[in-house]
Parts: C-alpha cells; sequence; structure tokens
C-alpha cells in the first residue's frame, strides 16, 4: 500500500495520544503499556522510600494510581484487560502491606476506604445518585 508514492508500512499497534491501539477486525487498546508505565511509577516510589509507613505508600501510590487509569473513560476495555489492570492494583497493595502473591487483598482494599481498580473504572465520569 501506497500514499503519494511512498509506502505505508504495517503494524500491530499504534500509539495514539498515550494509548496503542491494536491491530485487529475490531478496535483494541493494548492495556500491557499501561501497566508497564504503572509499575515504573510505583518502583521509582518504592525506591525512594525506605522507613516510610504503609500508610505514607499508600497515599504515595495515588499518584502511580493516575498512569493506570489515564484514559479510562475513553476506552472501551474488555472484562479479562479490567481483570489485569485490576490485578496490578492488587499486586502493588500486596507489596505495600507485605502480603504474598497468592493471598487476597480485597478486604484490605475495602478496609482501607478505598474501592477497586474494577469498580473505579466502571464508574468513572458517573454522577452519584
Amino acid at each position: 500500500m501506497s500514499l503519494a508514492g511512498q509506502e505505508i508500512k504495517c503494524c500491530d499497534q499504534v500509539k495514539y495520544l498515550g494509548i496503542y491501539l491494536a491491530r485487529g477486525s475490531a478496535l483494541k487498546f493494548d492495556v500491557n503499556p499501561l501497566k508497564r508505565s504503572y509499575y515504573a511509577a510505583c518502583n521509582s516510589t518504592f525506591s525512594h522510600s525506605d522507613g516510610l509507613s504503609e500508610i505514607v505508600l499508600l497515599n504515595l501510590h495515588a499518584y502511580s494510581l493516575f498512569v493506570l487509569m489515564y484514559a479510562s473513560p475513553a476506552l472501551v476495555l474488555q472484562s479479562k484487560q479490567i481483570n489485569e489492570l485490576n490485578a496490578c492494583w492488587n499486586n502493588v497493595i500486596r507489596i505495600i502491606f507485605g502480603y504474598h502473591r497468592w493471598e487476597y487483598v480485597k478486604a484490605v482494599i475495602y478496609g482501607l476506604g478505598r474501592l477497586n481498580f474494577t469498580y473505579d473504572t466502571r464508574n468513572v465520569g458517573q454522577c452519584p445518585t
């Protein structure tokens, strides 16, 4: 395929406004770059947080959460993708509070007065009733 005599190269994904659109028969979004950026932001925070309490780390983590939720109101994510992003959120909570990977943290999240990522994603931009 060419345009104005220049060959147009095909690729598997394209980045537009920080979101990766994946190739396929329907519009798909690639969440892997979001996950990588989120873990990088969290690791950057944790690498400079020796001696801080869990509550302080949790509050610092809130800034990294914006990376994970970037453009989520505009994206139509599949349930599998939302679950992957929720797993990232849960993994960081496990790291902050010293839980093992197999331990359940939903009660911890709710006990802190937070909502899980799945709820936040599905209800972003909706007015409370």
